[in-house]
């Protein structure tokens, strides 16, 4: 099992890094260096305090929540850890144990953007294809904007969720208390992020699809 989240894992991260460098049509390529000028001349990067009032406002993001809990019954179907048992009680600390882990990677994360100079807000794809706006939102989980509107790292994302990982473990029984344990949970906190950023692209055509949009 932890070879297929792996193996996963580094598909997902492979094809979304090959569909971000497909060549493109010479129409298409004059688009973009048009809507990467524009971006550029009006691209304007948050100071400190922007990022702490940003953060703080999302924080409480409803999708987190629910993404928390979609974590929690992957793990009781996967009866993880066994030592937690079933039922609602042991749902209940699955769930809290899944939103403890969010807020100790969401303090991770904000000092890592505020020395690194990450910007984490969300961009939507310019592209128009399905396939290239999935490829872009997961991009956008490990490679973002930095506060001059270029490209970098997400370097926040790798240490808030390892971080948090490592964290997490600790209220988990002592066999997890090791690195394939620690590095399966960061993992599969990529892969959410990854879920929540492809919801975040989609949205509003779900709710365009819904005639929620009208």
């Amino acid at each position: 099992m932890r070879m297929v989240y792996r193996t996963f894992l580094l598909i997902l991260s492979m094809y979304g890094l090959a569909l971000a460098q497909q060549p493109q049509q010479p129409g298409q390529l004059q688009s973009a260096q048009l809507q990467s000028a524009e971006q550029s001349a009006l691209w304007r990067g948050m100071s400190v305090k922007e990022k702490l009032r940003y953060d703080a406002r999302h924080l409480f993001d409803i999708d987190n929540f629910i993404f928390a809990g979609i974590g929690a019954a992957v793990d009781q179907e996967r009866d993880r850890p066994p030592e937690w048992g079933q039922g609602w009680g042991a749902f209940s600390e699955r769930y809290a144990s899944h939103v403890g882990q969010y807020l100790v990677q969401r303090s991770i994360m904000f000092p890592v953007q505020a020395i690194d100079h990450e910007d984490t807000r969300f961009i939507r794809s310019k592209r128009t294809s399905y396939g290239g706006r999935a490829a872009d939102a997961f991009l956008h989980t490990v490679w973002r904007h930095n506060d001059e509107g270029g490209m970098m790292p997400a370097y926040s994302e790798f240490l808030g969720d390892y971080g948090a990982a490592a964290v997490s473990r600790m209220w988990w029984p002592d066999r997890y208390h090791n690195g394939s344990s620690i590095f399966l949970a960061g993992s599969d906190t990529v892969l959410i992020d990854g879920g929540i950023n492809l919801f975040h692209e989609f949205a509003p055509d779900i709710q365009h699809w819904l005639h929620f949009g009208r």
